[in-house]
C-alpha cells in the first residue's frame, strides 16, 4: 500500500507541474517579448530575492528528479509483484483470464511510461541543455521563443511531441483516477465524477501543450 501511496503522491506532483508548465507555454500567444520575459523570470528570478538566482529552479528540478525516481521504482516494483502473483498465464483466482480492458490499461501505462521517459530526456536536451539542435544551426544562440519556433516548424518533431503528449494524457487519465482511489478519496458515488475529472485534466494538458507547437508548425505564430 505504501508504494501505491508514493506513486499517487508523486503522480499528483507531476500533474501540478504539467499544468503550471502548460500555462507558462501559453505565453507564446502574447508574443515573443512576453514569452521571453516569462522564460527569464522562470529561470532566473522566480522567488528572488527570497532565494538566490535560479534557486527555486534547482529546487524544482531536484524535487521532480526524485519524484521520477520514486515513481518509476514504485511502478516497476508493483508490476513485478503483480506479474508474480498472477503467473505467466495472467490468470485470476477464479481461473478466468484477466479482462482485456485490464491488460490494455496495464500495457498503456507501462509502454506509455517508456515513451514519456524517452521524451523527457529529449525535451531536456532540446530546451534545457540545448544540445538537441532542431530547426536551426545556431540553436543555443536563439531566444526561447525562437527555439520553439525553429523546433516546431519541423514536422517530425511535432509528430514526436504529439505521440509523447498522447502517452502523457493516457497516463494521466488513468493515473489521476487511480491516485484518488489510492488516497481513499474515491467511492462508488464519486467514481464517475473522478473519472470525468481525470478525462478533463488529461484533455486540458494534451490540448494545452499541443496548441502552441501546432500553431508554429502551420506558421500561425
Amino acid at each position: 500500500m505504501a508504494l501505491k501511496v508514493l506513486m499517487a503522491a508523486t503522480g499528483i506532483i507531476f500533474v501540478l507541474f504539467l499544468l503550471f508548465h502548460m500555462y507558462g507555454n501559453l505565453k507564446v500567444f502574447f508574443g515573443p517579448e512576453a514569452f521571453n520575459h516569462y522564460a527569464e523570470w522562470l529561470h532566473q528570478d522566480l522567488l528572488y530575492p527570497i532565494l538566490p538566482h535560479k534557486g527555486f529552479l534547482w529546487i524544482m528540478r531536484v524535487t521532480l528528479f526524485l519524484c521520477i525516481v520514486v515513481h518509476m521504482y514504485c511502478a516497476i516494483t508493483l508490476w513485478v509483484r503483480a506479474k508474480k502473483a498472477r503467473g505467466d498465464a495472467y490468470k485470476i483466482n477464479t481461473g478466468k483470464k484477466v479482462r482485456p480492458s485490464q491488460t490494455y490499461t496495464a500495457a498503456t501505462m507501462r509502454w506509455g511510461g517508456v515513451i514519456i521517459a524517452i521524451w523527457i530526456v529529449f525535451h531536456l536536451l532540446q530546451f534545457t541543455v540545448l544540445k538537441a539542435n532542431v530547426g536551426a544551426e545556431n540553436y543555443a544562440a536563439l531566444t526561447p521563443y525562437q527555439r520553439l519556433q525553429a523546433g516546431f516548424s519541423v514536422p517530425w518533431l511535432w509528430a514526436f511531441y504529439l505521440v509523447a503528449m498522447c502517452a502523457i494524457a493516457l497516463h494521466i487519465r488513468h493515473g489521476v483516477w487511480s491516485a484518488l482511489a489510492t488516497l481513499g478519496l474515491s467511492s462508488r458515488t464519486r467514481e464517475r465524477l473522478f473519472k470525468l475529472c481525470a478525462d478533463f485534466v488529461a484533455a486540458i494538458i494534451l490540448v494545452g501543450f499541443m496548441t502552441p507547437p501546432t500553431m508554429f508548425l502551420f506558421g500561425l505564430l
